[in-house]
């Protein structure tokens, strides 16, 4: 026996009797092989098409409906498991090129596992996953996740992206863009292979592979649906088609798996049911035939894993907080969205359970806007490097000698502590730049701007001019319900500005949605507040929106830095390690010290769920309309999991058998080993390298000594081990 472990099992023997006994029967399990989600209503299903989502709510029904090449290990963003390929590689290829003359750098090449089978019977082959990311990129739906796939293989933006110029009606050139958009995607009998044109390792590639656009489905299947804007994989019919209504299409036109109805045909866990949208609902069955066989092998730690399954996972969007409120106390749900501000009615609830801290992959920031346009009714907006009191400069923001100084300024008058408190309850964390906690590259060491009102009368006063001079500044933002915070935080910016000098005049306007979007595309937003979220886990998803030239806020902004681009440039082609560390930690350190956005809150979230459901763990990149989707091929219901008998608001329940790692029916030197492995580990962010989601049985999201004080507790005790219902 491994040393350590002995000397945590003697220790935690004598620390046992001091841990909290099982204290009272829990409720009778309702609806046993059936797992309900509750999320907030509104939370409808956009597409059902992987080539076009690009929302939360779509992403967690394809995420049970379809499998990928690779999927995320577990609570992990940064580690793989084998899905619908068993193995693969990658090979640096610099100095190759295409038949069609672009340069290649990279091969990701995939084995894919023989013997999967599609719902209808049909084996899946490499040419099925080939179709799935060509189409993808031929159909290139309106606002559509197709750029993830552009940039990586082709080095670009979109199809249009490979020709500026206008390629409608222009066979010629239209046949050079198929041709390159069909060999950056190859496969044999046997692999499936891309082909890499972008400059550089391009780290995230894998995990864009994760996720729902890059669900795989059947080749045959999809092309018998007959569907007037689906693409049939014949490159000669896509010449002649492209860039009309049939297949590159653009909004309005419903994705071809959408029109008329919903059409879905994958491998995975669970069987699509229905799309119901006067019933707000989705539902799928248990597959049967599933090529990963029940219970699931995944993830697991060790030989850890799941012990159960469910028939049937439905996720509404039908009721609004007062009837899931109700709905989920009574048990009628399993899995509930619960608003933050409505938290405390849940907290101590008997059958209820919160896992907590969470962290997210979203947040909210300032971009200040480097050249106001002059027609802003929101000053008067005055000619660059004019001062008066009646208004600011176009360049109040952006002057290259001093305008550093006005934004120092404006970030230093937030209280973020404050705004953290109110409107999140203190439930969020202030980043000091747009890479946020637990995306890898995070650097803690690099701090970000308090609320200093000395500090921001200090940058003021390097401004020449300025401090005797006065200015006066609108500051719009967007009203309703779910704007409250941005409200409260522009107002309280705006009377700590106009408490430092008598002639500093700031107010804050409230805009419609239709008014803000105009004026923001205007470009007569002084400075405006823009929420991202994570498309994949990567810290370039959140850089380049950011900080980049050409990024959605930063080009939007008019904010650009040759230093910040060219760090930027290296980050995304430089292998994951030590030296990409370095990369992003310098990118984080200039996002401080050049103020170009300022970064209010990344909130850390909640899950509820009854204490019957097992098997849970959450991700922060799966996708859900209320944050952190379900993944149902995992769960069942019992009260044998070890999350069971105690949670974060220590309400009392039951289960067959604590601290059963395994789910074997034994707590035996297995659960103490596992636990010893882990201990000390916390699920941060960042995560900690031994983390392991099976063995913080409390729920607290670190593994101490009440874990292994809970192991050693029950140590030596056996019970009968879940099976399904007959």
């Amino acid at each position: 026996m491994n040393i350590l472990i002995r000397v945590l099992l003697f220790s935690l023997l004598l620390l046992s009797p001091l841990l909290p006994s099982v204290l009272a029967a829990p409720p009778a399990i309702q609806r046993q092989m059936e797992i309900i989600e509750a999320t907030i209503e509104g939370g409808s299903i956009w597409t059902i098409d992987p080539a076009a989502c690009y929302d939360f709510a779509s992403g967690e029904l394809l995420m049970n409906m379809y499998d990928t090449l690779v999927f995320f290990d577990g609570e992990r963003v940064d580690r793989y498991l084998p899905q619908l390929a068993d193995n693969w590689t990658v090979e640096n290829i610099t100095g190759t090129t295409s038949p069609d003359g672009l340069s290649w750098y990279f091969r990701y090449m995939f084995h894919i596992r023989p013997n999967v089978h599609f719902w209808d019977g049909s084996t899946l082959t490499p040419e099925d996953v080939e179709y799935c990311f060509e189409r993808g990129m031929v159909l290139e739906a309106g606002d559509n996740p197709q750029w993830m796939f552009y940039e990586p293989l082709l080095n670009t933006w979109g199809a249009l992206g490979l020709n500026a110029t206008a390629l409608e009606g222009n066979g010629t050139e239209q046949a050079r863009v198929g041709a390159i958009i069909n060999h950056s995607v190859e496969s044999n009998s046997t692999h499936v292979w891309f082909n890499l044109a972008f400059p550089g390792a391009y780290a995230p590639f894998m995990q864009i592979l994760c996720e729902q656009w890059s669900s795989i489905y059947s080749k045959a299947w999809a092309n018998s649906l007959s569907r007037p804007t689906n693409w049939d994989g014949d490159w000669s019919d896509w010449f002649s088609h492209w860039l009309s209504m049939r297949y590159h299409y653009p909004d309005p036109p419903l994705p071809p798996f959408d029109d008329p109805t919903p059409a879905v045909m994958g491998t995975g866990p669970f069987v699509f049911e229905e799309l119901n949208d006067s019933l707000h609902r989705w539902s799928g069955l248990r597959n049967h035939d599933y090529w990963r066989g029940w219970p699931l092998d995944w993830p697991g730690f060790g030989s850890s894993k799941p012990a159960g399954y469910i028939e049937h996972f439905v996720v509404t969007w039908a009721y609004d907080w007062n009837a899931r409120s109700v709905m989920f106390r009574n048990g009628e749900v399993d899995i509930c969205a619960v608003p933050r501000q409505y938290i405390s009615q849940m907290l101590g609830q008997p059958g209820i359970r919160c896992m907590y801290p969470l962290p997210s992959l979203a947040s909210d920031a300032y971009s200040f806007h480097f050249s106001i346009n002059s027609t802003s009714p929101y000053g008067p907006i005055l000619p660059a490097g004019t001062f008066n009191e009646s208004g600011v400069p176009s360049d109040f923001f952006g002057n290259a000698t001093w305008g550093v100084h006005v934004r120092k300024a404006f970030a230093s008058a937030i209280d973020y502590d404050s705004y953290i408190s109110t409107v999140f309850l203190g439930e969020a964390i202030q980043p000091a730049t747009a890479i946020i906690p637990p995306l890898p590259y995070y650097d803690p060491t690099v701090k970000g701007y308090s609320y200093n009102l000395t500090r921001a009368v200090e940058e003021l006063q390097q401004v020449p001019d300025l401090w005797d001079t006065g200015f006066t500044i609108k500051i719009p933002y967007n009203m309703g319900s779910l704007r409250r915070p941005i409200e409260i935080l522009c107002s309280q910016m705006s009377q700590a500005i106009s408490s430092l000098n008598p002639k500093f005049h700031m107010t804050v306007v409230g805009l419609d949605w239709a008014s803000f979007l105009l004026a923001s595309r205007n470009g007569q937003l002084p400075f405006f507040v823009g929420g991202w979220l994570a498309d994949y886990p990567d810290p370039h998803n959140f850089v380049y929106p950011y900080y980049y030239t050409y990024g959605n806020f930063a080009f939007r902004a008019h904010y650009s830095n040759a230093a910040m681009d060219a760090l930027i440039d290296e980050g995304i082609r430089t292998p994951d390690g030590s030296v990409r560390a370095e990369i992003y930690s310098q990118i984080q350190q200039l996002a401080v010290e050049d103020c170009p956005i300022i970064v209010m809150a990344s909130v850390v979230g909640r899950h509820f769920e009854r204490t019957w459901v097992c098997g849970s763990y959450p991700n922060p990149i799966y996708p859900a309309s209320s944050g952190g989707g379900v993944y149902a091929g995992n769960l069942w219901k019992w009260y044998y999991t070890p999350h069971a008998q105690q949670d974060t608001v220590t309400n009392a329940t039951a289960n067959l058998l604590p601290y059963d790692v395994n789910y074997d029916g034994k707590t035996n030197m297995f659960d103490v080993g596992a636990a010893a492995i882990c201990f000390g580990a916390a699920y941060g962010p960042p995560i900690s390298p031994r983390w392991n989601f099976r063995c913080d049985f409390n729920n607290d999201r670190r593994i101490d000594m009440k874990d292994i004080g809970g192991v050693a507790q029950n140590f030596g005790k056996t019970s009968s081990v879940w099976t399904p219902p007959s």
